[in-house]
């Protein structure tokens, strides 16, 4: 059992939870289910991945820490205002909210950030490159997800589609956050952290194509 909650053997477990998360949503009677427990499996995958950090100092925990706070904050100006990220609300499949934002979203940010630097960061160790590289990648994770949130009651734009400011106030606040990384030397080599981004990655491509095919 003890192999599969460390670091070789998180990937696999990784694979099998998301899985079942799957089955979960696409079985109409545990559906509901699958909302509720939602924004438990992502604290609970993130301390899996956070576990595995490697040098865990005040600085550390500084940078994180700051990065949540930021984050929320901005999305409670965005959800108040429509001005950041355009006009959208969220739903209930993330857990407790301040201010109509769930907490969790933080915590989000967080690994997005993390997991993003960590994979760009193994293939180059130029800073310029990391903090662009990473925001980029954080963009496309949020293209894809923008698909699926609505369809796990995360979060729902008012005109369905979110707009392109939405996209570019990812994009400069993930270059923010990664700046911030790279300034203040964040280790982020973690290798479950990059599995998860795939995995949680690979579950939504699955999820979007088999909702598509289940309303045929």
């Amino acid at each position: 059992m003890i192999k599969y909650i460390v670091n070789k053997g998180l990937p696999i477990t990784f694979i099998v939870f998301y899985c079942v998360g799957l089955a979960l949503y696409f079985t109409p009677f545990t559906r509901n289910l699958f909302i509720v427990i939602t924004p438990f499996t992502l604290v609970l995958v993130s301390i899996a991945v956070f576990s595995h950090h490697k040098e865990w100092d005040t600085k550390t925990i500084a940078v994180l820490a700051s990065i949540f706070i930021v984050s929320i904050v901005i999305e409670i100006i965005g959800v108040t205002t429509g001005k950041l990220f355009g006009v959208y609300e969220y739903g209930r499949g993330l857990g407790v909210k301040i201010a109509d934002v769930p907490v969790i979203i933080g915590l989000n940010w967080v690994f997005l950030t993390y997991a993003s630097n960590g994979i760009i960061s193994k293939y180059t160790s130029k800073n310029m490159l990391i903090i662009v590289g990473a925001a980029l990648l954080m963009v496309g994770y949020d293209i894809l997800l923008e698909k699926v949130a609505p369809l796990m009651d995360m979060w729902m734009f008012l005109k369905n589609d979110p707009p392109i400011n939405n996209y570019i106030f990812w994009f400069l606040l993930a270059l923010i956050f990664n700046w911030f990384i790279q300034r203040l030397r964040v280790n982020t080599n973690n290798r479950p952290a990059r599995w998860l981004f795939f995995v949680q990655f690979g579950f939504f491509i699955i999820l979007f194509i088999l909702s598509i095919y289940t309303k045929k």
